[in-house]
């Protein structure tokens, strides 16, 4: 499931093309929190907006684990 979100961050996630990796890769950090704040936000229900919290956690913390697995996603 986390492995599916990710790819649509990635395929969402837009860059400058000659930034470095590691700039990418925290733009791209960011870009997973706002678009899940973005969810969050626009929820009406708490059990909703509850699971989009834990989400983005689950998502960011694979994201930090996996770092040189993302960075080289990013690269492509």
């Amino acid at each position: 499931m986390i492995k599916e979100i990710l790819k649509e961050l990635i395929s969402s996630f837009e860059t400058e093309r000659y930034y470095p990796e590691k700039l990418k890769y925290k733009d791209f950090l960011a870009h997973v929190y706002m678009t899940f704040d973005k969810k969050i936000v626009s929820s009406k229900v708490d059990r909703e907006m509850n699971k989009y919290k834990k989400m983005r956690i689950d998502v960011i913390n694979y994201i930090v684990a996996h770092e040189n697995q993302i960075i080289k996603q990013l690269s492509k």
